[in-house]
């Protein structure tokens, strides 16, 4: 195990490590799940590995022994009658018994890393484990909280869209799941609240839907974040959302063949009624450079008649920001 990749707290590695040992197993078990509640959910693919290692839950090698008993008995049985074993057993190197603790889950999930769990099943290498992931995923997800499937979709978003193994029903199923008006609620007071970590990328990744058009006015005046709210300001004066999508190849010498990698865009339509001015109004006032350049870097997009940009550069003609007073005196020029 690679030291500089563990996340796992020691006190949660001793727990998951004396879990074999089969002493007070249910209040280990409790005492584990309350310890994966601080497990952020972008951290479920190096966890996964980790949990499997030290509660020693490898699949048995392979034999002509257990190739005729095909599944580990004992562990399935001890599955059934254990409560809460399922969400450690998910992680479990055999397929067997991560089907099984899928298709044993039926309540609520009572934290994000668990919810990120069912989801990363769903992405499974074993087909028949994807398929209990999914069908789990429709028991489970309506009865979790939406705020612990929201804080889940701030770390997933960017991460699923490379999940190869699920297909078009599973994609649909978490797409509809995010677009929830009781999820999205909660992932934009996230967006508004949070102040650390790759939120402005989660945003630009939630803007491939229409899942925060609703929620860009108080995202690009609320949120604590000065990319994320230049990044709300600029698809409120754009109305439309934008993603990189890819890279092109520009020429520069072909001679020489020198060339350089462009990034590549996406676009869709904004489903919101908010003014371009009215976003704009507020944003040139914005305590932020980033937020106030938005505004005048709209002018030479067309977003924004000249004449309003004409009078946004006057507001900020003297600013202190030398970007900010560049671009004015550019307009005004």
């Amino acid at each position: 195990m690679n030291r500089n990749r563990e996340v796992l707290s020691p006190e949660t590695r001793a727990l998951l490590r004396s879990l074999h040992q089969g002493v007070e197993l249910e209040t280990e078990i409790e005492a584990i799940l309350q310890q994966f509640k601080r497990i952020p959910p972008a951290s479920i693919a190096t966890v996964s590995v980790q949990i499997r290692h030290d509660s020693d839950l490898h699949a048995v090698p392979t034999s002509s022994f257990w190739t005729r008993l095909s599944k580990p008995q004992a562990s399935l049985r001890l599955l059934k009658k254990t409560p809460g074993l399922e969400f450690i057993y998910i992680f479990h190197g055999d397929g067997y018994l991560r089907e099984a603790s899928l298709n044993k889950i039926t309540g609520g999930l009572q934290s994000p890393f668990l919810a990120a769990a069912v989801m990363w099943r769903m992405n499974d290498w074993v087909a028949p484990v994807r398929t209990a992931a999914y069908f789990c995923a429709q028991r489970v997800f309506p009865l979790t909280p939406p705020d612990i499937i929201a804080r889940a979709a701030l770390d997933l978003l960017r991460r699923q869209r490379v999940w190869e193994r699920w297909g078009e029903p599973e994609r649909s199923m978490i797409g509809e799941l995010y677009a929830r008006p009781d999820v999205t609620g909660e992932l934009a007071k996230l967006l508004i609240q949070q102040t650390t970590g790759p939120t402005p990328s989660t945003l630009r990744h939630a803007l491939r839907m229409p899942l925060l058009d609703a929620h860009l006015r108080d995202i690009s005046t609320k949120s604590v974040n000065p990319v994320v709210r230049a990044i709300a300001t600029e698809a409120l004066i754009d109305r439309t959302a934008k993603w990189r999508s890819g890279f092109r190849w520009d020429w520069i010498d072909k001679r020489y063949n020198l060339k350089r990698r462009i990034p590549t865009y996406s676009y869709r339509e904004l489903v919101c009624t908010v003014s371009p001015a009215e976003v704009a109004d507020r944003a040139i006032l914005d305590r932020s450079p980033l937020v106030r350049r938005v505004v005048l870097d709209s002018v030479g997009r067309n977003s924004l008649p000249i004449d309003a940009g004409q009078h946004y550069a006057r507001q900020v003609e003297f600013d202190q920001s030398a970007a900010v007073r560049e671009a004015a005196a550019f307009i005004l020029r």
